[in-house]
């Protein structure tokens, strides 16, 4: 058995796995054959407090926070990039509930409430108001493209796949997305990946807005983001025209947005799963084989506390919470 760790698939997930195990000073190579309908393409990187329309914070929001720092504070310095940041998102109320519910949230999070009057001062049309939030913007894109050079510069990356007859002596990890459905050590695992489709739009209003779809400003300004869809079916379809029309009529709170110029239109694959919890442990009989998948929409929030999980997990032996280990499925 070789010492080297061979992660499979260099997205979000491979890549902070990968960079937190050469932190614990392991030998790591990152195997990524580089196929179209990569999740990190539709990734806005907006790491909301507030979830769904009921507005929850996910019990594990404040750790997970905690763990995104450390782990994009130690890579933004080697980089002198920032690539995890603080934002104002004006969360736009659909209905009277869930504007009464704002009131009751905890103040950890709220950052102040928005009339309809004080809405249309900045360009949203609503009757119910906004409330605006902190939240976070992870640039999953640069990240990745930064990943991959610093890891091929230090002879750490192929651009290939996994074969067993070459790489199974070794400790592999496998994060390849969606594609673990192809995966036959994994592929019996309750998997239920969805196809995502994002605008990439001409803007310069600075705004960060969401009524459930949401617009994201880029860090160059002059353009955002909006999105994204959700399907179950035909998930390599690509970039579709009701998925434009749906998003864009979504965003009608936003009335500029009508005649925008869309600048790109994209799509991705995100690896869900069917209790919407990842998925990471051991495989039961082959021992060397590892997984660490399943992170759905919320894998900027959750991937830098679950890698370090992962981690303690291979290296010292400490259990995995029992809603994300491979065990609950046995």
């Amino acid at each position: 058995m070789s010492n080297k760790i061979i992660i499979v698939g260099h997205g979000l997930a491979g890549a902070i796995l990968a960079h937190t195990l050469i932190e614990h000073k392991q030998d790591v190579l990152v195997l990524d054959s580089q196929m179209p309908h990569s999740a990190t393409k539709v990734s806005a990187g907006l790491i909301n407090p507030f979830i769904g329309p009921k507005l929850n914070v996910p019990e594990d929001f404040s750790a997970c926070m905690l763990e995104n720092n450390n782990f994009f504070q130690k890579i933004e310095q080697k980089t002198g990039k920032n690539y995890l940041k603080s934002i104002i998102l004006h969360r736009v109320f659909q209905s009277d509930q869930q504007k009464e519910k704002w009131e009751y949230l905890s103040e950890d999070y709220k950052r102040g409430f928005l009339s309809k009057k004080q809405c249309k001062e900045i360009g949203i049309e609503t009757t119910l108001g906004a409330g605006q939030t902190s939240a976070w913007k992870l640039n999953a894109l640069d990240f990745i493209k930064d990943s991959q050079e610093a890891l091929i510069f230090q002879k750490r990356y192929l651009a290939e796949s996994f074969n067993p007859m070459k790489w199974g002596k070794n400790k592999v990890i496998f994060c390849e997305g969606y594609r673990v459905r192809e995966n036959k050590w994994f592929m019996h695992l309750p998997f239920s990946p969805a196809q995502g489709e994002i605008l990439q739009v001409e803007s310069t209003n600075n705004l960060n807005i969401s009524n459930g779809t949401w617009y994201i400003t880029d860090d160059n300004k002059t353009s955002a983001r909006i999105g994204s869809t959700w399907k179950h079916q035909d998930i390599e379809s690509g970039p579709t025209i009701p998925a434009r029309k749906e998003i864009i009529g979504k965003v009608s709170y936003f009335p500029e947005l009508s005649k925008v110029r869309v600048l790109s239109h994209v799509s991705g694959v995100r690896s869900a799963t069917s209790d919407r919890q990842p998925i990471l442990g051991q495989h039961p009989e082959f021992k060397n084989y590892y997984l660490f998948n399943g992170f759905g929409s919320r894998g900027s929030t959750t991937i830098s506390r679950c890698a370090k999980q992962m981690t303690d997990f291979i290296l010292k032996g400490q259990n995995l919470p029992i809603q994300n280990d491979i065990r609950r499925f046995a």
